[in-house]
């Protein structure tokens, strides 16, 4: 072991790592593992039969291909110098095959013939024996793994016919990023159908037992990371109105070695072994660039003269619309104005194409002209498009392109730069440019040089309020090194109330984050070109925003959020134990039916006819198409639309029925009473859903009691919904 940590250090230090690598004297190893790559290093000495041979007897010593799988194919390659192969068996009619990828020293996929039924069914195994079943599969046929896979989710459920389970790879409890393994299990008869695996083979990890705790670790980040409380401005769902809160975010983010709290230096380390010219087989890879070929279209305008209706009456509402139009600006008024204006460069000589007014929140009088200004001569080829307030013509955003680019190629003078767009600024906007500030970056230097020198620049203007940063309020101007506005854009919230701004300080929102949400532990690493991993051992703090005045972890709205609690895989309703159908119910949530949270199911509670179509949605693969309102009876259309019981209106065994067969899409049989005969003594022939009520029962979603009833007009309780939903599905896997 200490051989091969030295070896793996010399690599290090030949690739110029920075000390603060974490391969030290705690380095841990996948005994397995690196068995199988001793192996695999063992192989690249040998020949390429050898090589093959090897990797085929890895294969089907560890899985059965039917012998009547004769017909063999194989391709292989090389990939960042490990070894790959893919075995193929297929069937002497060529339509089925096994697929098994290999390499290395791991089997990375495996796919087996599958016919995908695409019926609802029910397994009568728990999710727990898929699990186990996935993973006793890929222990068998990568024994390296064997201990470090750790369950992450597995999907049972009525509408698929097998069951995918999904392991993360783990060390010491502790997650590796980036390895993960994928199995597909035959939801009825527990076969594997297929099998995907990411895994780093022969890394070594260091103990996580010297990691720094989470008090420590939360220190160090606290006392480095910038946070600022800005505006967010948000609509208000009940009364559509603008309103607004106040929070902390996180300006950056840090990635920190768990060892010694320093900068992880697994990003440096990365572009380092990136480096071709660090290995002896090393290509530099060409990018190829494409050429965007500019199209110009021609579009022929039909004038039609408009006749004016007679005899038409119009509401008040249109009325009112109509006389607000007239206070518009018309496209001869609105380019009047454009040709004055001071940086748009627009002359009479333009022609206006696209005029149109629409709603706009941004415009101050609720709707905006959007239009585009166009010239196109033997000295000029040019466009402006344009928006601004229909009414004063105020400009919102616009945007020039000079086709020509001829007098734009000048380096740009940043001074000259921003005096340009701050006067721009007040021009277009000196009612509200009081509430904006220059970012930073507008006078930064300026980059890049030669042929990629910077010609032009976008300033950017923030908008505060109460000395607080406001969210998506900003104004962008700009300017090119030709002293031309190019661009103009404005996104400025009106009417809203900012409240008096105040908020719990920077130092009480650490130290309440602190307490809500620990860092994350996790291994982290790469591949470098020659396959070999290099892991490190990481802390980060997960995304997080902080009420700015309760302190609260929140959402965008300001709204406290809590951690998603993970369902039970085994039903979790306390209140069943006497109910009959008890059974059906754990095995229809078990499959991923779970229509109530907690730990109640109240099964005699009646059940809304809103439940029972959210019950069908998901038997049927949220495929099924509610009733028509015009359908269901009216002493029931309250449960239809507002979902609730009270008030006598209720969900009745008849429209249980009725919901079956418009699920099963035998509904339009049902209006023949004639041809059926009804399994009921209190349905009789003549009764007009006698249709119904048969082809339910022959379907066997419904049943009857001891005394041959089946109470058409009584109510359905939770319990009989879903006793009814599972024979529907056990009868249509049978039938």
């Amino acid at each position: 072991m200490k051989r091969k940590i030295a070896a793996l250090m010399a690599v290090i230090i030949a690739a110029g790592a920075i000390p603060s690598v974490t391969f030290t004297a705690f380095a841990e190893s996948e005994t397995a593992s690196s068995q199988s790559q001793t192996a695999e290093n063992s192989n690249n000495k040998a020949s390429e039969e050898e090589q093959m041979k090897n990797a085929l007897a890895l294969v089907k010593s560890r899985i059965t291909i039917p012998e009547e799988y004769s017909n063999f194919s194989y391709s292989t390659g090389e990939n960042r110098g490990m070894k790959t192969y893919i075995f193929t068996w297929t069937d002497p009619t060529g339509n089925k095959s096994y697929s098994v990828d290999v390499e290395g020293g791991i089997i990375t996929s495996y796919y087996a013939p599958y016919e995908y039924n695409w019926k609802p069914s029910l397994s009568s195994q728990k999710p727990s024996y898929f699990v186990n079943k996935a993973m006793s599969w890929v222990y068998k046929v990568n024994p390296s793994m064997k201990g470090f896979l750790t369950k992450s989710s597995v999907s049972l459920s009525i509408t698929s016919s097998n069951v995918s389970v999904q392991f993360k790879r783990s060390f010491g409890g502790i997650p590796v990023a980036n390895n993960s393994v994928w199995v597909t299990v035959d939801k009825l008869t527990g076969e594997i159908i297929s099998y995907n695996g990411s895994w780093w083979q022969d890394a070594e990890f260091v103990s996580a037992s010297d990691a720094l705790s989470q008090e420590e670790i939360k220190e160090i980040y606290c006392g480095e990371v910038t946070i600022k409380p800005w505006y967010h401005i948000y609509k208000d769902t009940t009364t559509g109105k603008k309103k607004t809160c106040i929070v902390y975010e996180p300006q950056n983010s840090y990635v920190y070695d768990a060892l010694t709290g320093k900068h992880s230096s697994m990003e440096d380390d990365y572009a380092k072994f990136m480096d071709t010219d660090k290995y002896d087989h090393g290509v530099a890879m060409d990018s190829e660039g494409g050429v965007i070929e500019e199209v110009e279209c021609e579009e022929d305008m039909a004038i039609e003269t408009a006749v004016p209706a007679t005899g038409v009456n119009f509401s008040d509402e249109e009325l009112a619309a109509a006389a607000d139009l007239s206070t518009m600006l018309t496209s001869e008024q609105f380019k009047a104005l454009i040709v004055k204006d001071k940086y748009m460069d627009v002359t009479d000589k333009y022609m206006v194409q696209n005029f149109d007014i629409r709603k706009n929140e941004d415009a101050e009088c609720g709707y905006a002209i959007s239009c585009s200004m166009m010239i196109n001569n033997k000295t000029d080829h040019r466009s402006v498009n344009i928006t601004a307030d229909a009414k004063s013509g105020k400009i919102i955003s616009f945007y020039a392109y000079d086709y020509n680019e001829k007098d734009n190629k000048a380096e740009l003078n940043v001074k000259k730069a921003n005096t340009l767009a701050n006067s721009a600024l007040k021009y277009y906007f000196g009612d509200i440019s009081g509430e904006y500030k220059a970012d930073t970056e507008n006078t930064a230097p300026i980059s890049g040089s030669g042929k990629s020198k910077q010609t032009s620049r976008t300033m950017n203007y923030n908008r505060y309020v109460n000395n607080i940063q406001v969210s998506d309020n900003n104004i962008y101007i700009t300017v090119n090194s030709a002293g031309k506005v190019t661009s103009v854009r404005c996104s400025h919230d009106r009417d809203v109330d900012f409240g008096d701004g105040l908020i719990i300080n920077k130092e009480t929102a650490l130290k309440l984050l602190c307490e809500q949400q620990d860092m994350t532990l996790k291994y982290n690493g790469f591949l470098d070109l020659e396959s070999k991993p290099h892991t490190y051992l990481q802390y980060s703090m997960d995304s997080w925003t902080l009420n700015g005045v309760t302190g609260k972890l929140c959402d965008y709205n300001g709204e406290p959020v809590s951690k998603i609690k993970e369902q039970p895989e085994n039903c979790p309703y306390t209140d069943i134990s006497k109910s009959p159908y008890k059974k059906e119910i754990e095995a229809l949530y078990e499959h991923n039916v779970r229509l109530y949270e907690g730990k109640e199911f109240k099964p005699t509670e009646k059940m809304t006819y809103g439940e029972f179509e959210k019950l069908l949605d998901i038997i049927t693969g949220n495929g099924y198409e509610p009733m028509p309102l015009e359908d269901v009876p009216l002493e029931e259309r309250e449960t239809v639309i507002y979902a609730e019981t009270e008030g006598g209106a209720y969900f009745t065994r008849m429209t249980l029925a009725k919901a079956f067969t418009r699920a099963a899409r035998v509904d339009n049989c049902a209006k023949y009473t004639s041809i059926f005969k009804s399994p009921f003594t209190d349905v009789s022939a003549k009764d007009k859903d006698l249709g119904y009520a048969a082809l339910a029962y022959g379907m066997g979603a419904i049943n009857c009691g001891k005394d041959g009833k089946f109470y058409p007009n009584a109510y359905v309780t939770r319990e009989y919904a879903y006793h009814c939903a599972y024979n529907y599905i056990k009868n249509s896997m049978e039938s």
